[in-house]
């Protein structure tokens, strides 16, 4: 079993911003990769890990000096922002 799954292309990633962290228990996803990195803008899921720590340092490659990146947030945030995304 991987312990990370990458949801967009390399390419795409190069248009993100920034990545805060969403653990999906009992919501979406994989159940054995319960730790989601999402897009700041539009909650849109980047990769998927097993553990918090792990989504965390994925989630500093996007804009290190963000305050958003490693921010855990709650599904309310999440919906929110899928609904209503912000620009970039």
């Amino acid at each position: 079993m991987a312990d990370f799954e990458q949801i967009v292309s390399d390419d795409e990633l190069d248009d993100v911003s920034g990545g805060m962290v969403f653990n999906s228990t009992g919501y979406e996803g994989d159940p054995n990769l319960p730790w989601e990195v999402v897009a700041n803008h539009n909650c849109q899921v980047l990769a998927r890990f097993a553990t918090k720590d792990q989504a965390c340092e994925y989630a500093k490659r996007f804009g290190k000096h963000d305050p958003y990146n490693t921010m855990e947030v709650d599904w309310l945030t999440v919906q929110r922002l899928r609904t209503n995304p912000n620009a970039n």
